[in-house]
C-alpha cells in the first residue's frame, strides 16, 4: 500500500511499467474536465473509471481486494477515508473471481485521502474505499485498474 501526494508520482515509476502508465494519465490529463466513465489507457490491462458519488458511513462500505489487479485511487475532489489491512489479516465472505473482487470482513488502519492525493493497492492489500471523513460528502475519484503481472 502506498499513499501520496500526485505530484509524487514518478517516484514509484519502478514499481511496474504499468503503474508507471496509470500514473502519467493522472498527471496529463485535466481531470477535474473528464466526465464520469471509462477510459482505456492499455485496453484491459490498464485503465481508468472517473466516478462521483457521496462517501457513506463506515457501516455502508466493504472490505474488499482483487486477485490481480492493482488500484491507484486519486481523489479528484474531496476527500475520502479508507481502510486498509493485509488480506491475510482477514476473512473472506464473498468472491466474485469473474469481477476481480472479494468481499472481506477484518479490521484494519484508517488513511484520509484528501485532494490531490492517492493510495495504490496491491492485491495483497484489503481495503475500504469511500468511507466518510466526517460526514457524507461528494466526491470525484479516480480509480485506475493495473494489471501487474
Amino acid at each position: 500500500m502506498i499513499i501520496d501526494q500526485l505530484s509524487n508520482a514518478p517516484l514509484y515509476d519502478g514499481v511496474h511499467p504499468r503503474l508507471k502508465k496509470g500514473f502519467a494519465f493522472l498527471l496529463e490529463n485535466d481531470l477535474h474536465a473528464l466526465p464520469v466513465g471509462k477510459y482505456e489507457i492499455e485496453n484491459d490491462k490498464v485503465f481508468v473509471m472517473i466516478q462521483e458519488y457521496d462517501t457513506k458511513l463506515i457501516e455502508e462500505c466493504r472490505l474488499e481486494a482483487h486477485y490481480s489487479y492493482t488500484d491507484i485511487q486519486y481523489v479528484i475532489k474531496g476527500a475520502e477515508r479508507m481502510v486498509y489491512t493485509n488480506k491475510e489479516d482477514t476473512e473472506i465472505v464473498e468472491e466474485q473471481r469473474e469481477n476481480d473482487v472479494m468481499f472481506l470482513n477484518g479490521e484494519g488502519n484508517h488513511l484520509i485521502v484528501k485532494e490531490g492525493c492517492f493510495a495504490v493497492f496491491m492485491p495483497q492489500d484489503a481495503h475500504m474505499p469511500g468511507v466518510c471523513v466526517e460526514h457524507p460528502q461528494a466526491v470525484k475519484k479516480a480509480v485506475v485498474k493495473v494489471l501487474c503481472d
